[in-house]
């Protein structure tokens, strides 16, 4: 096919003969599988990109006289995460001390980084090959307006895989994440935001392997819809799980509770409903709990009490009702408190308890009775309050009259 003429062209004009190559895959294999496995790889995903048009910048891919881990272009700009250096396009670490290197001959290719986040105008769907670049360490791609289709489930065979950020691209890519990506052993961060497409799912199952690695899922205002699937919980070494802005429905999972070292756990913005878990009490080391501009019911669990280590709670905008768990006196991390636009009741008085509280925003509830004369006594940082549309006194406590 036209991948494969394309890539046997790819010879050095004099020699006739594809650039030099010392070593195998990281992974396994000799130099010369490696050579071809690495450019056919790469050929299938330039030219399955382009498809309509060709990129605007061909960022040296197919050059016939470059090893592919100079198939980049070097940009000077403030770029995360690279800083100011930011190659766009195939670079590569070696295996002795991780330094980027632009071919093989000193040392083995440790990892691959596949970095296109400039708009380049990648138009068609990832290819099926892209997951068999099996030293690939990161792929990262943003600001293509014209990439359509799902991820390959082939992506569950890049063993090599650690990151993996898609931000920023257009209205026709998306889909069901494959299943196997959620099985890979080292990957440490899935971060897909911001992009335009309306088809995004999780998985319905995935067997998760006590060995997962997964520490961030960031899935932030992508149209993701459906349930939160319960195999979630199995992410056991998940620290931050964002799925805020989406359209997931249905009830938090009481096995969200399962995560045990999960800090920040952001739900902000979906549809759900139903009661909020008590399951969330066992979140030991949790710093920021999100579960605001939902359709949340019933009562604040007093297990949510327990969560010593918890600096945010944000439950604003849903259908709470009830009072303040007593259990919430022991929240002694707690610094911002938002429960606006809500159905509770009742006083306030246990916030006085909360030494380190800096933000209280309680508007639009029917709380009632006095604000407690020590409320914000044990700060000396600046205060954000919002206590309107209740049934408070009139009076303010006397601690508000040293706060500037």
């Amino acid at each position: 096919d036209s991948i494969s003429v394309q890539l046997l062209e790819n010879q050095d004009p004099v020699s006739g003969n594809l650039p030099k190559q010392k070593h195998g895959f990281r992974l396994g294999g000799d130099a010369g599988e490696v050579q071809v496995t690495r450019r056919y790889i790469l050929a299938a995903f330039f030219h399955s990109t382009s498809q309509v048009s060709p990129w605007r910048d061909s960022l040296n891919f197919l050059s016939p006289d470059l090893h592919e881990c100079n198939w980049h272009k070097n940009f000077t700009r403030q770029n995360f995460p690279f800083g100011d250096f930011d190659p766009v396009g195939v670079f590569c670490e070696d295996e002795t001390d991780g330094n980027f290197i632009l071919n093989d001959d000193q040392s083995p290719v440790e990892f691959m980084m596949v970095n296109i986040r400039i708009a380049n105008d990648l138009n068609g769907p990832l290819p099926t090959e892209i997951g068999y670049l099996m030293d690939c360490r990161s792929l990262m791609l943003e600001n293509h307006l014209r990439l359509t289709g799902p991820l390959p489930q082939t992506m569950g065979n890049m063993a090599g895989l650690f990151s993996v950020a898609l931000l920023l691209n257009g209205p026709n890519f998306g889909g069901a994440l494959p299943s196997s990506l959620f099985q890979l052993n080292y990957l440490n961060t899935i971060h897909i935001q911001d992009n335009l497409g309306k088809n995004w799912s999780l998985p319905a199952n995935v067997q998760v392997g006590d060995d997962t690695q997964l520490e961030r899922l960031l899935l932030v205002r992508n149209s993701f819809a459906g349930i939160i699937p319960p195999w979630i919980s199995k992410l056991k070494q998940l620290q931050t799980l964002d799925l805020s802005k989406n359209n997931f429905q249905g009830a938090i999972p009481e096995t969200i509770g399962d995560l045990s070292s999960v800090k920040y756990l952001n739900l902000l913005g979906n549809n759900l409903t139903e009661s909020i878990p008590s399951s969330l009490g066992k979140l030991s080391e949790i710093d920021a709990l999100i579960l605001g501009e939902n359709a949340l019911q019933g009562e604040l669990p007093a297990s949510i009490g327990n969560l010593r280590t918890l600096q945010l709670l944000d439950v604003g905008s849903n259908e709470l009702t009830s009072t303040i768990p007593s259990s919430f006196a022991n929240l002694e991390s707690l610094k911002y408190l938002v429960l606006e636009s809500n159905k509770f009741n009742g006083t306030v008085d246990i916030l006085e308890s909360m030494n380190k509280l800096t933000v209280l925003l309680t508007r639009s509830n029917s709380f009632s009775g006095a604000l407690p004369d020590g409320l914000f006594s044990g700060t000396s940082d600046n205060v954000v309050v919002d206590i309107g549309d209740n049934k408070f006194t009139d009076e303010l406590p006397t601690s508000f009259a040293n706060m500037s």
